[in-house]
């Protein structure tokens, strides 16, 4: 078995996409000693990065206390890249996929340069659920759609219907009665279409409050 060194994750539960550079301080951060790691095909790379897995009972043995913090260790954990991506993976004792981690810029480039002597690993899972479409949000993305819905729950449950016909005109042209301007804003925001646009319009239209 192949170990990587000394590189710190940030593991969110399975089903979040966030990139190291949207890292905050409220996050938790795990220094890692030493952790497994399997290289794997992109095609792999790609069901992971889309799926909720499941990894067998010999995958599951192979690593179990294999993954070393500077407090503890961790009962199911390991790496893996197909030399353009590296992912932390955490897994519950029945190898259900319960935590992922991206990584540092420059602690990535060092585990591909590290890894490039290694064979194809025999990676076994299970494909289960596949990711919906907010998956693929940044968290920025995310924290901007979650505050315009809000708002525009908030405008129409308050009937600020100038609002609303404000908003629906910066992306709708067509002509509708105030019910469907609202179910239209709506569906559009949960599509995750226009949110940067719609979002720089509510904050200037609050800034000119």
């Amino acid at each position: 078995m192949n170990y990587i060194y000394d590189i710190v994750l940030c593991f969110n539960k399975y089903n979040l996409n966030i990139n190291f550079y949207e890292w905050n301080c409220s996050d938790t951060f795990t220094y890692i000693e030493k952790i497994p790691i399997y290289r794997i095909t992109d095609i792999g790379m790609n069901e992971i990065n889309n799926h909720q897995i499941k990894i067998n009972n010999d995958l599951l043995n192979d690593i179990h206390n294999k993954t070393y913090t500077k407090k503890e260790i961790i009962d199911y954990a390991l790496l893996v890249t197909d030399m353009n991506r590296v992912v932390g993976l955490k897994f519950s004792k029945d190898g259900l996929l319960t935590q992922k981690s991206n990584l540092l810029i420059d602690e990535e480039d060092v585990v591909i340069e590290e890894s490039d002597l290694l064979d194809l690993d025999i990676f076994n899972y299970e494909l289960l659920d596949s990711y919906n479409n907010e998956f693929f949000l940044t968290r920025n993305e995310k924290y901007k759609k979650n505050n315009l819905l809000d708002e525009i729950n908030y405008l129409y449950n308050n009937k600020k219907y100038d609002e609303i016909n404000y908003l629906y005109y910066e992306v709708f042209s067509e002509t509708k009665n105030i019910h469907n301007k609202y179910i239209d804003l709506v569906r559009l925001i949960d599509s995750n279409k226009c949110i940067d646009k719609l979002f720089e319009v509510v904050k200037m239209a609050k800034e000119k409050l």
